[in-house]
């Protein structure tokens, strides 16, 4: 039977720090380990130094690195650079980028931080036992009552109690209870699946030859940049000539309106030539001659007298007179209005109804044609 890999794991709470000894099934607090120590020794830097970000989409992309950059560039425009990913194996992707605060923190640390092999964090790994384990929605809880939601391609981060967990969980609509995550089940599961630690480093000094996570791969996310103009100016030399054409109808379309219109009213049809063939019209069904309704005029002399705000509900105008019913919002708009109305030589304004409603005053107005 194979003996046992033990795991020597460093973790942080503010300055003080911690060393612990996992045996393949538990965590137990222990010392550090000593000069001769063969076993892999991880440091868990304190989550709140990192930024991780779940692209969305780019798991099974060949260049899944260099598509999770160009979503985090594009995501946070404002950051000068410094976004990294994490892909340990198959379809595990993670983006990240370190408050400035990491080296200081580092620098504070470097003796004890020198007897580690890996640099991570709990969340890191936590994730990464997630994956391997299959789960689509899980949590994690962090130290300062940082906690988070991970569902799919999110990741939710906020601080609170069970009750704002809740909350946001019924938020996202999910269902079901989702998986807790905490170090000593992630450390099970890593042993579980054999998953190598050192595919976790989220941090290298320089003591290192290479900080593979850090790598950029920039030909395939030029690519991606130059297919992506491309397809851009493809996109608004299309939409030029669908505008050009549609120009070109819609002028031919406004040349044969002029044309109806000239036929109608003459080789000068004026400004509102619309309108003015609703006028016939009313003529021409009242009548004719001078018996007609000046729509135009009784509208226009409305509008002119009535104050801001009024509410116009109908308007019904027979052969001698029509009926307008509205709202306002006192009685001395009211007043101020008829007053207007009266002025005119053109119509007979008559108050036949003014009643309090619940959100001003309800009129009814009669309008007699002088003719």
């Amino acid at each position: 039977m194979a003996a046992i890999k033990h795991i020597y794991i460093l973790s942080f709470t503010g300055q003080e720090h911690q060393w612990m000894l996992f045996d393949g099934t538990k965590l137990s607090e222990s010392e550090e380990p000593g000069p001769k120590n063969k076993y892999p020794v991880v440091a868990l830097l304190p989550d709140p130094l990192f930024f991780f970000f779940k692209p969305s989409g780019v798991n099974k992309s060949r260049h899944a690195k260099s598509a999770t950059l160009m979503q985090m560039n594009y995501s946070f425009p404002e950051q000068n650079g410094g976004f990294k990913v994490l892909r340990p194996s198959g379809g595990a992707v993670l983006g990240y980028t370190s408050h400035d605060l990491l080296s200081r923190f580092t620098d504070q640390h470097r003796e004890v931080l020198s007897k580690a092999t890996v640099l991570t964090s709990e969340f890191a790994v936590c994730w990464r036992a997630a994956v391997a384990d299959g789960l689509s929605v899980w949590s994690w809880k962090g130290q300062s009552g940082m906690r988070l939601l991970a569902s799919g391609d999110a990741l939710t981060y906020f601080r609170g109690g069970d009750e704002e967990f809740h909350n946001r969980f019924d938020r996202l609509k999910l269902d079901g209870k989702p998986e807790e995550i905490e170090l000593e089940k992630a450390c099970k599961v890593l042993a579980e699946k054999k998953i190598r630690w050192a595919r976790l480093n989220l941090y290298s000094d320089g003591s290192s030859k290479e900080d593979k996570s850090a790598v950029i791969d920039f030909k395939p996310f030029i690519i991606a940049a130059v297919l992506t103009s491309l397809i851009g100016i493809l996109f608004i030399v299309g939409q030029y000539h669908r505008w050009q054409l549609s120009q070109v109808a819609a002028k031919e379309w406004r040349g044969k309106l002029q044309e109806v219109y000239v036929s109608a009213l003459g080789p000068a049809p004026g400004s509102d030539p619309y309108g003015k063939i609703l006028f016939k019209l009313d003529q021409l069904k009242s009548g004719g001659g001078n018996k007609g309704v000046d729509v135009i005029g009784l509208l226009a002399l409305m509008s002119d007298s009535s104050p801001v705000g009024i509410e116009i509900e109908s308007i019904n105008l027979g052969a001698d007179s029509g009926n307008i019913r509205g709202k306002v919002s006192t009685y001395e708009e009211l007043d101020g209005m008829m007053e207007k109305l009266t002025a005119s030589g053109q119509f007979n304004f008559v108050l036949e109804q003014a009643n309090n409603v619940e959100s001003g005053i309800s009129f009814s107005l009669r309008a007699e044609y002088n003719r």
